[in-house]
């Protein structure tokens, strides 16, 4: 059964696993992005079929929880990717109007100057 569910075997299966779970938790504690924290806990989940192979309950069981885990993380990149997006363009404003009102400044001071 181990060939059907996976292409790899279960200790090559177990050692994918182990890496995805850290490189996806670094790279939470990095960048803060919450669907890597979902898929840190997805992958190593899939190794759930291990416990009863035979058992189709928790072959099923597994891939709706896979499937819910999944979306959950594509929802959550979807959500987090736009108001990245909304934060950085109003930083991008508000340093534009600094410039302006700086410029402003700027422009005022040797008009100032002059009326000396």
């Amino acid at each position: 059964m181990e060939t059907i569910i996976f292409p790899i075997g279960q200790d090559k299966h177990l050692i994918f696993c182990i890496l995805a779970t850290l490189l996806f938790v670094l790279q939470f504690l990095r960048t803060k992005r919450w669907y890597q924290l979902v898929m840190a806990i997805a992958i190593p989940a899939s190794m759930l079929i291990y416990v009863q192979p035979e058992n189709k309950y928790i072959y099923y069981a597994v891939g709706v929880l896979e499937a819910v885990l999944l979306l959950l993380a594509l929802v959550l990149n979807i959500v987090q990717s736009a108001k990245t997006a909304k934060e950085e363009k109003r930083a991008k404003e508000a340093a534009e109007a600094e410039q302006a009102a700086a410029a402003a400044a700027e422009a005022a001071k040797p008009a100032a100057e002059t009326e000396e």
